[in-house]
């Protein structure tokens, strides 16, 4: 078994994005409540921030424990994710780079045998290492997604003054 290309193409890219999106955003307009109740831009980056760094955590247990048991991840419960969200943007940024790195390097050398390595989450279920990058890369796009819709929001705003908050 190899990894599949296409998700060894999301691995690559489809973090970047988030880059493009924040680009034009100051620190202010990324702690804004741009959709009601709803975490900001600032929460949702800190939030693939600590997930990867908890993701990372996970797929190593996997792979040191057979049929590792793998629980849903709850934010509000992880101490780890408010010093997270403490950080700036620019530094989140900075974060999200390096850590997809490291996992995006665990991912590219793993060998047939450690790709069907399975760990089950209490929740959905038992499925293979490389099933898991599935799972991040999935969780991942919607909080891009979620970036996305604010980060088009705040700058229709900027240029369209009466636009008001949905």
């Amino acid at each position: 078994m190899e990894l599949p290309e296409a998700t060894k193409i999301r691995l690559k890219t489809q973090y970047p994005l988030i880059d493009q999106l924040l680009k034009s955003l100051t620190e202010e307009q990324c702690d804004r409540e741009v959709l009601v109740d709803k975490w900001t831009i600032h929460q949702q980056l800190a939030h693939l921030v600590r997930y990867q760094e908890v993701f990372f955590e996970r797929v190593q247990t996997i792979m040191s424990t057979f049929n590792a048991l793998i629980p849903p991840y709850i934010v509000h419960e992880d101490e780890g994710f408010a010093r997270v969200a403490q950080l700036p943007v620019s530094e989140l940024l900075t974060n999200l780079n390096e850590m997809r790195q490291t996992i995006n390097d665990f991912y590219f050398n793993l060998n047939s045998g450690e790709l069907i390595r399975k760990g089950r989450h209490t929740q959905l279920g038992n499925f293979s290492i490389a099933l898991w990058a599935e799972y991040f890369l999935l969780h991942e796009a919607h909080h891009i997604f979620q970036i996305f819709r604010m980060s088009n929001m705040l700058k229709n705003e900027v240029s369209n003054p009466g636009l008001q908050k949905k």
